[in-house]
């Protein structure tokens, strides 16, 4: 008999394994955050009314900066026995939103993740929130920028962007920004972020909605990343550049730094 129990060992931890999973992600969450909380500490939101359970559960997190946003999620069921969960996730409130579908692959060995897949992802800023990115600066823009289609890979071992693909959009509307020592009041146009891979650096090529390129934001695969400008941006903008023979393809502006 005990050469029986042994023969099917893996069998029955496979069950000890499982059992614990479908305990777990059962478990009221309410119940569960009461032990959670005060091991995370201080955090940057503020959790309410954690409702459900880890497969299928929401709450509201409330933060400074966008108010009470609304957390739904649910976990694949089959993908829990895996080393890659899948989650499906949505957060909304007037100002912000964010659908979308995310996989975590983790290292069995460490349990660390790995990497982490999005599939089709949207989201929307409205502009009293995007504005804040600019507090104390000598900047203030308007307008709301809306997220759709995207589709990526991050490998969190090696930092680097294996995949990218999806759009952002900004609206248009009124901007005021320092440009020697003068400030200027503009309008500005839609602009529409295509992002690719090019080879293995991420790019999001900014443009106009005719389609006329503005700048190209970059991440290199060594974690250096940047910005070029055209001159097509001074001229949106209502201003003169001092080179009579640049056109408006002509790059007037890079800069680079190490961000990973």
């Amino acid at each position: 008999m005990l050469q029986s129990i042994w023969a099917a060992r893996w069998y029955l931890l496979l069950g000890i394994l499982t059992f614990f999973i479908v305990l777990v992600v059962n478990a009221p969450l309410h119940f569960i955050w009461q032990y959670a909380e005060p091991a995370l500490g201080r955090m940057p939101v503020r959790i309410q009314n954690p409702t459900g359970t880890l497969w299928h559960g929401r709450l509201i997190a409330d933060a400074p900066e966008v108010g009470p946003v609304q957390i739904v999620w649910s976990l694949s069921p089959l993908s829990l026995l895996s080393a890659q969960p899948e989650l499906t996730l949505s957060a909304d409130n007037e100002r912000v939103r964010l659908h979308g579908d995310a996989a975590v692959a983790f290292d069995l060995a460490t349990i660390r993740p790995t990497s982490i897949v999005l599939t089709n992802v949207s989201g929307y800023l409205d502009s009293q929130v995007a504005a804040k990115a600019f507090k104390g600066m000598p900047v203030s823009v308007t307008g709301d920028v809306e997220l759709s289609q995207l589709n990526g890979e991050f490998d969190l071992a090696s930092k680097q962007i294996l995949s990218l693909a999806g759009r952002l959009i900004y609206s248009g509307g009124n901007a005021q920004f320092p440009i020697q020592r003068n400030q200027v009041d503009a309008v500005l146009p839609i602009l529409i972020g295509e992002m690719t891979m090019e080879g293995d650096t991420a790019v999001m090529h900014v443009k106009t909605s005719e389609g006329k390129d503005i700048a190209r934001v970059f991440l290199q695969a060594d974690g250096w990343g940047g910005v070029s400008m055209r001159k097509r941006a001074i001229d949106l903008v209502g201003q003169q550049w001092s080179d009579k023979q640049a056109t408006e393809d002509t790059v007037i502006f890079e800069v680079s730094h190490k961000i990973l």
